[in-house]
């Protein structure tokens, strides 16, 4: 345990490329006509000072970007340029909007012949050189501030899977139909908030944890960091644009600001309102955001800090003799054929290793254990935790009841997010579809479980005394 003086440093930059990309997240290719809005990487340095060797350190670094698995590449780029940062406590996550650049090759065709386009390639280059700058600049620009915690509510992220009366689910399925059921999970409309100080006691940035993706655009055909844009634009209008705003994505593997229920009430309230989605959903988050920032906790400038990294080994979700030979004979299908096999295996999914089930299949006895970088860090009374799954809602809930910190911040899609793809849990697996099925998970329901006890263990350790009241 560290408890010292806090130096914070903020920094940002835009990441929007500077030429003509892909975009991400979607089956098919889509070329990126133009921008809606720019795209943004955030880096907040966190360092607690002191007297003797027990000083703590953490760098957030928050992207606008689909997914990021180039950790790897960012850490040895700053080789050298910070040299007292120990470079294993950054942490990476990502907003998931489906409106950026693929940072690698391979999962979508390439337009030929164009001078003005940047390959996925290329754009990772480009965007590593972006970032570590970011980070060297909130780290380099540390000085002596404060933190405080704000929390409230914000409907922003709904379910997106409809259940059927035969037990199945689907996501994105039709509500309207007399089998519909109902939706497969609660919401999550809790909105964490941390917020820093300068020495003067003026506000210079916070982090903002929800759990909901940021895809309102995800099917356009342009580049946007969708509605943390409006929420940008709506801090800088209340606070100033010296104010920074670093957010996070909680749990919300199986959520989505897409309306399954309510479309024509929603439709209406913003035919009268005259905003749009994003618009509402921003209006909704600066409204939570108001309420935590004017009831927040005490400012504290000294604080117990600490950053464990672990390494969690979970179960892989294990591949079927029947699913192999079903995707064996997959290539060889005409189109009619292939529409007519189960759900998941009609198509050659453009989204990697975890797709490729031959191989998985060939080589899961070797390979059975799935390695996952998580982070845990307790700042004064909060905890953050990161994973880097697309994580369902209900195994945020089971760690946050469980949590031995007075808040809990949960992080999806964080440090090596091209390795964790969705995790769903049980429920969702035997209901089937899109992100609860063998291409869409590297871990099942019992890794998922493993992932909820030793999180909550790794909690436990920061705060070993502690024993918040509360009614869970």
């Amino acid at each position: 345990m560290s408890l010292g003086i806090l130096h914070i440093g903020w920094s940002k930059v835009n990441i929007t490329p500077p030429r003509k990309t892909l975009l991400q997240g979607q089956f098919h290719a889509r070329l990126a006509r133009g921008t809606i809005s720019p795209l943004t990487a955030t880096a907040l340095a966190v360092e607690t000072r002191g007297p003797g060797p027990h000083q703590e350190q953490a760098v957030f670094l928050s992207c606008d970007l689909t997914a990021a698995h180039f950790k790897s590449e960012l850490i040895a780029k700053l080789q050298g340029q910070c040299p007292d940062l120990d470079l294993t406590k950054i942490t990476l996550n990502t907003t998931h909007t489906h409106n950026s650049p693929p940072t690698s090759r391979g999962a979508y065709v390439e337009p030929e012949n164009d001078p003005d386009f940047m390959n996925p390639d290329d754009y990772r280059r480009w965007l590593i050189d972006q970032l570590a700058g970011a980070v060297i600049s909130a780290w380099r620009g540390r000085q002596p501030g404060s933190i405080s915690r704000g929390f409230g509510y914000a409907v922003v992220g709904r379910c997106r899977r409809a259940v059927y009366a035969d037990g199945s689910a689907r996501m994105y399925g039709s509500t309207n139909q007399p089998d519909f059921q109902g939706l497969e999970a609660c919401d999550n409309h809790a909105v964490n908030m941390l917020f820093t100080h300068d020495a003067a006691g003026t506000l210079s940035g916070m982090i903002v944890n929800l759990a909901c993706p940021s895809q309102c655009d995800e099917n356009g055909e342009d580049l946007s960091s969708d509605y943390w844009h409006e929420v940008r634009e709506g801090l800088a209008r209340r606070f100033g644009s010296s104010v920074h705003l670093l957010p996070q994505c909680a749990p919300a593997g199986d959520v989505s600001p897409h309306l399954m229920l309510d479309q024509t009430e929603e439709k209406d309230l913003r035919d009268r309102m005259q905003m749009n989605d994003k618009q509402i959903i921003a209006r909704r988050i600066l409204a939570a955001l108001d309420e935590g920032y004017q009831f927040a906790s005490p400012r504290q400038s000294e604080v117990v800090f600490t950053h464990q990294v672990k390494t969690f080994q979970l179960p892989r979700l294990m591949v079927t003799p029947e699913q192999y030979a079903m995707e064996k004979c997959i290539p060889t299908l005409t189109e009619d054929q292939r529409k007519r096999q189960p759900w998941g295996f009609e198509r050659l999914w453009p989204f990697g290793p975890v797709c490729d089930i031959v191989t998985r299949y060939e080589q899961q006895d070797a390979q059975p254990f799935h390695a996952v970088e998580c982070h845990l860090i307790r700042l004064g009374d909060v905890v953050f935790a990161t994973n880097p799954f697309e994580l369902y809602v209900d195994y945020g809930t089971r760690i946050r009841a469980r949590s031995k910190a007075l808040q809990t911040f949960l992080i999806q899609l964080g440090d090596g997010a091209g390795n964790g793809f969705y995790l769903p849990t049980r429920r969702a697996f035997a209901g089937g579809h899109y992100s609860a099925l063998i291409k869409s998970n590297w871990v099942g329901p019992e890794g998922g479980q493993l992932l909820v006890d030793e999180t909550v263990a790794g909690i436990a350790e920061l705060f070993p005394t502690e024993q918040y009241p509360r009614t869970r």
